[in-house]
């Protein structure tokens, strides 16, 4: 499951998601000083703390709060202002998505530059050996071992994409920096695409899975024109092999990962949401592939690392009859793509 790469997603284009080696690292960091700052309470009562920034002779700010530390050049004031209610809802949303996790050991750093010169400069900083290979990328960004880099893909107007992009990467964040075990590339880029989805109302977030028209739509347009990938290659997978395979393959993939873990967690009155608990706390204990190696599902197999994370972790962890699985997630693509309410 490791390989020499650093813990990284990519996020390729608008509402695409992320493509990743994985290999499990933590951001190293440490409790800080908030007795120094000149802080302002919300009306939930977490704090933040903005200053000033500077990136290559461009004036930003650092906006602090208990779980982020957000670096930003983005001039939009409007937009500032949201980050930090926005950052520490869409955390408590991780937290509790699923039932209960962890906090984060340490602030989560974000850096969300206003345009995308700046970011390939910060790009080239922290990963150059990939940065060419990165700028020929569509709006998007990247998570690299728990920091995030991504731009205002928006351009200043009503900024919705960046934050649904922003709340995606910050999954990835706190799973890189919370879990001990990375999980497998669908269920993690599963997990990351059901945090896109949110509604504001009354000055206030609410996140929402169904409220993400990108990936309905796609999904939509993907099963009627016949060109949905079946589970098993979806399994075997990652956001790598599809992007090969063209912008469209990918964001297919996206579309189906986004509704397979929904399946996993809302599909028959929530059947496997149990499991999805129980695997969520194993990567976070650092027991997650023992079990799976202990599991039936493996010892029935001469080289179950093979498709350790893809069928064999299906049958060890949700379903020990793969068929029964693959025909309930078919039936569940049905539900979703024949549903007339899309909300955004």
């Amino acid at each position: 499951m490791k390989s020499a790469a650093p813990l990284l997603t990519i996020l390729l284009t608008m509402l695409c998601g992320c493509a990743s080696p994985y290999l499990h690292t933590k951001h190293v960091g440490g409790p800080r000083d908030t007795e120094s700052k000149s802080w302002s309470l919300n009306e939930d009562g977490n704090w933040s703390s903005t200053r000033e920034w500077n990136f290559m002779g461009v004036d930003g700010k650092l906006i602090e709060t208990p779980n982020w530390e957000i670096y930003t050049t983005i001039e939009n004031q409007r937009f500032i202002d949201f980050l930090p209610e926005f950052y520490e809802a869409a955390l408590e949303r991780y937290r509790t998505a699923f039932g209960p996790l962890p906090p984060p050991p340490n602030a989560m750093a974000t850096y969300l530059f206003g345009d995308r010169r700046q970011w390939k400069n910060k790009t080239r900083m922290m990963l150059p050996e990939l940065a060419s290979s990165f700028e020929g990328l569509g709006r998007g960004g990247f998570t690299a071992n728990g920091i995030a880099v991504l731009y205002d893909i928006d351009n200043s107007m009503w900024n919705r994409d960046t934050l649904s992009l922003s709340s995606h990467e910050g999954w990835h964040q706190y799973a890189q920096t919370t879990f001990q075990q990375q999980l497998p590339p669908w269920l993690d880029e599963g997990i990351a695409t059901m945090m896109e989805g949110f509604r504001i109302r009354q000055g206030t977030f609410d996140f929402n899975t169904a409220s993400n028209r990108e990936r309905s739509y796609r999904l939509r347009t993907a099963r009627r024109g016949g060109t949905l990938i079946p589970l098993r290659t979806l399994l075997d997978g990652d956001p790598h092999v599809f992007l090969e395979q063209g912008k469209s393959d990918l964001l297919t993939y996206y579309a189906q990962v986004w509704a397979l873990a929904r399946y996993l967690s809302e599909a028959d009155d929530g059947k496997y949401l149990p499991a999805l608990q129980d695997v969520l706390m194993l990567a976070v204990e650092g027991d997650l592939f023992r079990q799976l190696l202990r599991s039936d599902a493996a010892k029935r197999r001469e080289d179950p690392s093979s498709s350790a994370t893809g069928i064999v972790f299906v049958e060890a962890f949700f379903n020990d009859d793969f068929e029964e699985f693959e025909a309930g997630y078919e039936t569940w693509i049905e539900e979703l793509t024949s549903r007339r309410s899309w909300r955004r």
